[in-house]
């Protein structure tokens, strides 16, 4: 059974003409049984609990690994500066990058098949569901997520520079 549904906002009276003769939605509900619905549902919350919990990681990664670098940095200053000492923990950050960066990786391709387990289940709801998904084209949001995943590269990268100036200076000691 079909359900109509009327934007019902209140407009100016200039568009009362264009309100009236706006099309009612058809409201077409999923033709999935409840127990089949029931389970889409928990799948799509799964999936964006699954999204949420990745998103997380990758911030935390990127904060583990600042504070990681701190931590390196400080052991240089606390065993006075041994040369050897300062040359193995500048490997270590750059090692330390490297996996930050593949594990930030791996985040995001997870997230990106979270995504496509809630495309497909949204595509088995209402049009109403379908229609409200829609509503951030799939360019934009992919454009957003890698904007970010840029953002905490480029952090790491540069957290990376900042260790390994303050290491340099103990390179020469001896």
């Amino acid at each position: 059974m079909a359900t109509r549904l009327r934007d019902t906002a209140p407009k100016p009276e200039a568009d009362a003409r264009e309100r009236d003769a706006a099309p009612e939605f058809e409201l077409e509900p999923s033709s999935l049984d409840e127990m089949t619905h029931a389970e889409a549902l928990a799948l799509y919350r799964d999936a964006e609990a699954n999204i949420r919990f990745s998103k997380g990681l990758q911030w935390r990664t990127v904060g583990g690994t600042i504070a990681l670098f701190a931590l390196l940095v400080a052991s240089v200053y606390f065993v006075r500066g041994d040369p050897m000492y300062a040359r193995v923990v500048a490997f270590l950050t750059i090692v330390l990058s490297c996996g930050a960066i593949y594990s930030l990786s791996i985040h995001q391709s997870w997230q990106k098949t979270e995504r496509l387990k809630v495309r497909r289940i949204v595509e088995s709801l209402s049009n109403l569901s379908q229609d409200v998904f829609a509503l951030k084209s799939r360019i934009e949001a992919n454009i957003h997520r890698y904007i970010l995943l840029a953002f905490m590269i480029v952090v790491i990268v540069m957290m990376n520079y900042v260790a390994f100036s303050l290491l340099e200076r103990f390179f020469k000691k001896g």
